[in-house]
């Protein structure tokens, strides 16, 4: 338990980084406990608007889980699409596989400088029900997480990891053969009724009258088409090589927010010259860079000559930028 303990810690400088760089916040990461437990009161304590984050390790054949409080799905959103979507729905599960899919790679990384290599499947965002019915070992060594810096109060997060030597061997339900003839030979025996009561009915018309002229059917053919695949072609036919560099003369509107303030119509109604507007924003805190509507980078504003500036302190990773401009402007 305390090399598993020791291990783990190891990692949370990088968990750390990972998230100051996702939340453009300093993160401060304490390990509040650790202990084995069974599996029957792993997931006992949690609620079930938790937000449960499942893969599978290949190389040790262990379960790894992700408990996340709900309000990971306002911190998520807001700072990654500039919504804050406080409930489970599309949008909020594809940020969390995304958010997840970032960590695993960044925790990989740091586990092959370590000389470990680590493979995960691929994440599944469940529900408390369903996250019950993945649980594959009967002892899982389970932590919890108090993190500091990325909200007002001190944000939840759990980690379960399933103890390889407890794995619990499903069986696999055979199917059952019996029911299975027991209606086909039903199925024989109506046909075979009904295929007698047609006989009779048949005997019992006059064979003397003169069967009708049969209409004619057309009958259409059709035949399986396949489609030639499009391959991924490096120019556009004419030795021109499609790249960013088409871009680069794209005019993009670049402006700095000094701070936000939400008021009701009458304060607004009663503002007049000389009147003083507080911001949420502190003095001293970094301002906003925006292009287009969508947060890039923070800044501090300068002054250079008589014009104002704003000197970059930290961005937001290429990756996020590019999503921001994909999803557009922030609402």
């Amino acid at each position: 338990m305390d090399i598993l303990k020791e291990t783990l810690e190891q990692y949370v400088p990088t968990i750390e980084e990972f998230l100051t760089s996702i939340l453009l916040e300093e993160t401060n990461i304490e390990v509040d406990a650790f202990q084995e437990v069974k599996n029957d009161i792993a997931l006992e304590h949690l609620n079930n608007t938790d937000v449960y984050l499942y893969a599978r390790e290949q190389n040790i054949s262990s379960d790894v889980i992700i408990v996340l409080d709900q309000e990971w799905f306002g911190l998520l959103s807001s700072i990654m699409l500039g919504i804050e979507e406080k409930e489970k729905n599309e949008q909020t599960i594809g940020l969390l596989e995304d958010f997840a899919d970032d960590l695993a790679a960044a925790i990989k990384e740091e586990a092959a400088s370590n000389g470990l290599e680590f493979d995960f499947s691929d994440v599944k965002v469940l529900s408390k029900v369903e996250m019950q019915e993945e649980l594959c070992h009967e002892k899982y060594i389970w932590t919890k997480l108090d993190i500091e810096g990325i909200a007002d109060e001190v944000v939840r997060a759990e980690f379960l990891l399933g103890d390889p030597e407890t794995e619990i061997e499903k069986e696999e339900e055979e199917p059952v053969e019996d029911d299975q003839d027991e209606s086909e030979e039903e199925a024989i025996s109506e046909l075979s009724s009904l295929e007698e009561s047609d006989d009779e009915e048949f005997s019992t018309i006059n064979t003397r009258a003169e069967p009708k002229e049969r209409k004619k059917e057309k009958v259409i053919s059709a035949r399986h088409i396949e489609f030639a695949e499009f391959a991924e072609e490096n120019g556009n036919g004419n030795g021109e090589v499609h790249s960013m560099d088409l871009l680069k003369d794209v005019d993009l509107d670049v402006s700095v927010e000094l701070g936000r303030i939400e008021l009701p119509l009458g304060k607004v109604l009663e503002l007049a010259k000389g009147s003083v507007i507080e911001l949420e924003k502190l003095a001293g805190e970094p301002v906003d860079i925006l292009v287009n509507g969508n947060r890039i980078a923070l800044g501090e504003v300068v002054v250079i000559d008589e014009h104002f500036g704003v000197r970059i302190s930290s961005l937001v990773t290429t990756k996020k930028r590019l999503a921001k401009i994909k999803n557009g402007p922030e609402g």
